[in-house]
């Protein structure tokens, strides 16, 4: 299923790439600062085309190419829907 939008501010953004970074990793073993809770779905980077946008985002139309940083669930996350 779709995702929806969790927020007026919030965008939805068809995935083309989430990387996996160093800060995974540690995460994975219990070793970096931020501890999410296990288990957890790692991916700090997205990039992607947005297909749905909030009525409160201004600066951003859908079909813009985009590059984020998942900040929703301390920061991971992005492989979740590939």
């Amino acid at each position: 299923p779709r995702p929806q939008l969790e927020s007026s501010s919030h965008v939805l953004i068809e995935t083309y790439y989430a990387g996996i970074q160093y800060p995974d990793f540690l995460q994975a073993q219990g070793l970096y600062q931020v501890r999410p809770p296990l288990p957890f779905i790692p991916g700090l980077d997205v990039t992607g085309i947005i297909i749905e946008k909030g009525k409160d985002v201004v600066d951003l139309d859908i079909g813009d190419r985009v590059i984020a940083t998942m900040t929703n669930h301390g920061g991971n996350g992005a492989l979740s829907d590939i």
